[in-house]
């Protein structure tokens, strides 16, 4: 039983020689760039090893979620926190920093335009700021009137998924605009002189599928992090499996080739379970500067590797 369970855990972390070898390279690059270091993040929904994050995730439509996504259909937004209003977001705010939090990212389901409602909760966002706290929010695929608001209102940074494929989008995000919808809010937001976190979603066909499109979409905007998180099946698509980790590292690698000095993160929306001690490794062998949700199992591998660790309790765009 033991060596079939060995056997097992070989498959799902097999990599290739020749991607090994990109993998040794890329994480050289990195480390020549960086310095042989990594940070650790716990974001506020989730505790791990008996440390809660301090950085909650707040819902501006509470579980709503017009839109849908096939990967998601509102599940993401169940452990989130919920404040529909200007009024029950201040409230929720000033608890939350009584308690000791150190910032809020502002989420929420989206419409079926594909952006999340933040416009009528933006007038609060100078009053967090003057609580001390770090705002950051998601803002799905946003008009050039959003970006200039979210630009009004000081909001320290703002998250967006880069899909690259047309067909993605329509049959996953139910989005018929396609990739050119994922260029016009790119282009708004980083217009607006916002701090730009885009996130690559690996796997939403179970298969790659535009994320090296996504990577190019990119490369024509000033781009200081990267995060790469991987589609994760158990959320709510039934009979769809976990793209082979392979595949996942070669992203990871192709992004470290195409951007050696920018920042890159393996965010905290991953498969679980033995996939994800694999990816893990492999990511950190690759010089990913940035983790959320580590395992113990990573820190003994950056360790083997002699990197200095640090650790941050929000989310891991947040520096």
């Amino acid at each position: 039983m033991k060596q079939n369970s060995r056997r097992l855990s070989e498959r799902i972390g097999f990599i290739p020689d020749e991607l090994a070898d990109r993998i040794s390279n890329c994480g050289e690059i990195s480390w020549q760039n960086f310095g042989k270091r990594i940070v650790f993040y716990l974001p506020g929904m989730f505790t791990l090893y008996g440390n809660t994050g301090k950085y909650p995730a707040v819902s501006v439509t509470g579980s709503h979620c017009e839109l849908q996504c096939k990967h998601c259909r509102g599940k993401l937004l169940q452990p989130m926190l919920s404040a529909k209003t200007p009024q029950e977001l201040s409230e929720l705010a000033k608890k939350l920093k009584a308690q000791g939090v150190y910032g809020i990212l502002l989420s929420g389901g989206s419409t079926k335009a594909g952006e999340v409602p933040l416009e009528p909760l933006l007038p609060v966002v100078p009053q967090l700021k003057k609580m001390g706290l770090f705002v950051s929010a998601h803002t799905g695929f946003a008009t050039k009137q959003m970006a200039e608001r979210l630009a009004q209102s000081g909001i320290d940074q703002v998250l967006i998924d880069v899909v690259g494929d047309d067909r993605t989008m329509r049959e996953i995000l139910n989005l018929s605009q396609g990739v050119k919808l994922v260029h016009r809010s790119l282009d708004a937001l980083f217009s607006a002189g916002l701090k730009v976190i885009p996130h690559i979603i690996i796997g939403l066909r179970n298969k790659i599928s535009g994320e090296y499109n996504s990577l190019n979409i990119l490369s024509n905007y000033p781009v200081e992090l990267l995060v790469y998180v991987v589609s994760m099946p158990a959320v709510a698509m039934k009979n769809h499996h976990p793209i082979p980790i392979s595949d996942v590292i070669q992203v990871i690698t192709t992004g470290r080739e195409k951007f050696p000095r920018v920042e890159q993160a393996l965010g905290c929306a991953r498969p679980r379970g033995e996939y994800r001690y694999h990816l893990e490794k492999w990511a950190i062998r690759a010089g990913i500067n940035r983790m959320a949700l580590w395992s113990e199992n990573s820190v003994e591998q950056a360790k083997k590797l002699g990197l200095e660790i640090s650790y941050n309790w929000t989310c891991c765009s947040v520096d």
